[in-house]
């Protein structure tokens, strides 16, 4: 028997507003999501957050819609949302003159957000995870405080959805002090 996929995907532009020039997002089709087939399988995408903690009503509006599909997308273990990085916003959002993205708070909003989905999750870093330059030493110790507050233990993962089928997330962290990468 066959593994039905059905994919929801939701990026920071289509869940904060259309810019000028942008075409409006496409209805998500619900055919999968609302039948009771024990081969079903629902995977919401969730794409550079840019979480801000001085605006998130867009966000948490966001999480709802796709919150309310996995919800009735049926049984246990059928349903499963991947962050694909980019957590946080890569400015001064707390008046500290410290970008966001990368620092201890921007991980913990992020884990407690994606926590509010209710349904398994996890992330790979984006190029804007491990900007906490101002709060760690090293990249290590930012890569570091990523994993320890995501509950992750390495940057890539590997769910089992079905037997032969994997979700497999893989990230490029790349530390600007290493000697074959650039900044």
């Amino acid at each position: 028997k066959l593994l039905r996929v059905q994919m929801l995907a939701c990026a920071s532009a289509a869940v904060q507003g259309l810019q000028v020039g942008q075409a409006a997002p496409r209805p998500v089709a619900r055919g999968a999501a609302t039948m009771k087939d024990p081969f079903a399988f629902t995977l919401g995408v969730v794409g550079d957050l840019h979480m801000d903690p001085r605006d998130l009503d867009d966000s948490f509006e966001g999480r709802s819609h796709i919150k309310k599909i996995l919800d009735e997308a049926g049984t246990p273990g059928s349903t499963y949302v991947c962050s694909l990085g980019d957590l946080g916003e890569s400015k001064d959002c707390t008046q500290t003159q410290q970008l966001f993205a990368g620092t201890t708070p921007c991980f913990e909003l992020v884990r407690d957000f994606l926590d509010g989905f209710g349904h398994p999750y996890d992330i790979v870093g984006g190029n804007h995870d491990l900007e906490g330059i101002d709060e760690f030493a090293t990249d290590e110790e930012n890569l570091e405080a990523y994993l320890s507050i995501m509950g992750k233990e390495t940057p890539q993962y590997c769910h089992q959805v079905a037997d032969k089928t994997l979700i497999v997330g893989i990230g490029s962290t790349v530390f600007p002090g290493a000697k074959y990468t650039s900044p």
